[in-house]
């Protein structure tokens, strides 16, 4: 994975490139943050030129552009003026937004995926199908919220609703959650009370479905973040696979480092690994200073929780046959943005120019300080 950063007056824009054995770019990955507090609009502006600089650099297209993910400080004010930079756009993608406010004293950041081989882009029903040159389609579901939010329905309800709708979605295209999704990410704008009835909700619909510690969860990140619908006390992005084999998908544990996540209570996996192709991808879910026993690791020490968390991730990245020169971006969570000045040097030192969100999102237990998910891929040589 070869990473750099594009010098900007305005915007600090870091990205890591995935290349074959000719020096092709496979997939890239890519952050764009501005430096200084301004307007929306203005903020808006610098993004979405630093991209097209960005993207003409490496002769990258419109339509190569899989995924896009905003971080918004206010996400109620900001959504008509992100909805009308796709609209600019000529071309469909993944189009996340959530209200995590970067930590820089800025308006928004951006993370984006392109991908070399998209031959097709379709929406049906609110997901969107990338087809792909390697027979293999990405499939994306976008700030999902349940329909009965209005009713002042709880966390648990909004939860099962909306896996239900994803199922609905799916099975309209003969897929299912439990063969098809890789990766959640699931939002709530009040974790400390809502995220126990996100894990009963979640639990509740896996047992319904046949997801178990004997079968597999799916990688998940349960943070919070906002969906900018007023009611909405959960909401959720989702990614599938369509046309990968069960042998080509990897349920990651690490359990010398991080115990089973249904040790206490909850249903995600740590990691899933697939082979797409000629790609080799990672999704590491949301990690914290977590040990084998399910307990935090140095309460009160945010230097010494992002150490261990990063340690975590180091020893996902070797059970799925990675290493840390593939990871290609991460997103890093935290529940006091002061805590930057402290974080930062050491996920810099970890992986140096790794594309980079930072946030202010506090993690599920009051007593994680930082939280990190991160994405690693890798050629694997010809399909």
């Amino acid at each position: 994975m070869r990473k750099g950063k594009l010098d900007s007056n305005r915007a600090e824009i870091l990205y890591s490139v995935l290349e074959n054995g000719r020096g092709e770019w496979l997939e890239f990955f890519y952050t764009i943050v501005p430096r200084e507090p301004e307007r929306i609009a203005d903020q808006l502006a610098e993004i979405e030129q630093a991209e097209a600089t960005l993207l003409a650099m490496f002769g990258i297209g419109p339509d190569q552009v899989a995924a896009k993910r905003f971080f918004s400080s206010d996400l109620t004010n900001h959504r008509e003026a992100l909805g009308a930079y796709r609209e600019r756009r000529n071309t469909d993608f993944f189009f996340s937004l959530v209200e995590q406010p970067p930590v820089r004293n800025v308006k928004l950041a951006m993370l984006g995926l392109c991908l070399s081989n998209i031959t097709g882009k379709t929406r049906d029903r609110g997901l969107l199908r990338l087809d792909t040159a390697s027979g293999v389609c990405h499939v994306f579901a976008e700030r999902l919220t349940a329909p009965c939010a209005d009713s002042g329905a709880s966390a648990e309800e909004q939860t099962r609703a909306i896996f239900e709708a994803l199922e609905d979605a799916l099975g309209a295209q003969g897929l299912s959650i439990a063969s098809s999704v890789l990766r959640t990410w699931i939002y709530t704008p009040h974790v400390d009370a809502d995220y126990p009835g996100i894990v009963q909700g979640r639990k509740a619909y896996f047992d319904r479905i046949h997801l178990t510690p004997a079968t597999h969860y799916i990688a998940s990140t349960g943070i919070q973040g906002g969906s900018g619908e007023r009611f909405a006390r959960v909401s959720m992005d989702a990614y599938a696979v369509i046309g990968v084999p069960e042998s080509k998908i990897r349920h990651i544990q690490a359990p010398d480092h991080l115990s089973p996540t249904h040790v206490y209570g909850v249903t995600f996996e740590r990691a899933t690994a697939v082979e797409l192709g000629d790609r080799d991808f990672l999704f590491i879910s949301g990690t914290a200073s977590i040990d084998r026993h399910g307990d935090i690791v140095h309460p009160d020490d945010v230097t010494a929780q992002t150490a261990r968390t990063l340690e975590n991730i180091s020893a996902l990245l070797d059970a799925a046959g990675f290493s840390r020169a593939d990871l290609a971006s991460v997103i890093v969570y935290l529940r006091d943005a002061s805590d930057y000045a402290f974080v930062e040097p050491l996920v810099s030192d970890y992986a140096d120019w790794l594309p980079a969100v930072y946030v202010r999102a506090p993690v599920c237990r009051p007593g994680w300080l930082v939280e990190i998910e991160a994405t690693a891929a890798r050629h694997i040589g010809s399909a």
